[in-house]
């Protein structure tokens, strides 16, 4: 499932810098490979933990898309990765993201930028959360 997130928000950091958008194509596909592989029984931690993923990934980012902080893609993204990576593996990713995001955002304002795309924090993240949880 890792591998699945990687390759997906890799592919959104690419669009993301270039365009400043997240295609649907890859939250969707994301989506789509995360609900057959948890349908085969290949979620370690199965429907429960994958459904409630996407619930608290939906609970945490849409109020910050409503806000205008997150854009569609975004939100769209981090869904997808809720109901890939789980419930607490998300909520431990999320946090590593936000920490990302925060570092990223100060640095470009250090440079006169006022906004980001956010999934090269995304991406961050994954990469700092992804080891913490294969070494415990």
């Amino acid at each position: 499932m890792y591998t699945l997130a990687l390759l997906a928000t890799c592919c959104a950091v690419v669009t993301d810098l270039r365009t400043r958008t997240i295609p649907n194509a890859i939250p969707g596909v994301l989506f789509l490979a995360a609900g057959a592989l948890t349908a085969l029984g290949h979620h370690p931690l199965g429907w429960s933990q994958a459904v409630l993923g996407l619930v608290a990934a939906s609970c945490i980012t849409l109020p910050l898309f409503r806000r205008g902080w997150f854009g569609g893609g975004d939100t769209k993204l981090m869904m997808a990765l809720g109901l890939t990576l789980g419930l607490q593996p998300f909520l431990v990713f999320c946090a590593a993201c936000a920490v990302a995001g925060g570092v990223l955002a100060l640095a470009l304002r250090g440079r006169g930028e006022r906004e980001m795309a956010y999934a090269p924090a995304m991406l961050l993240g994954l990469l700092a959360f992804i080891p913490m949880t294969l070494a415990g």
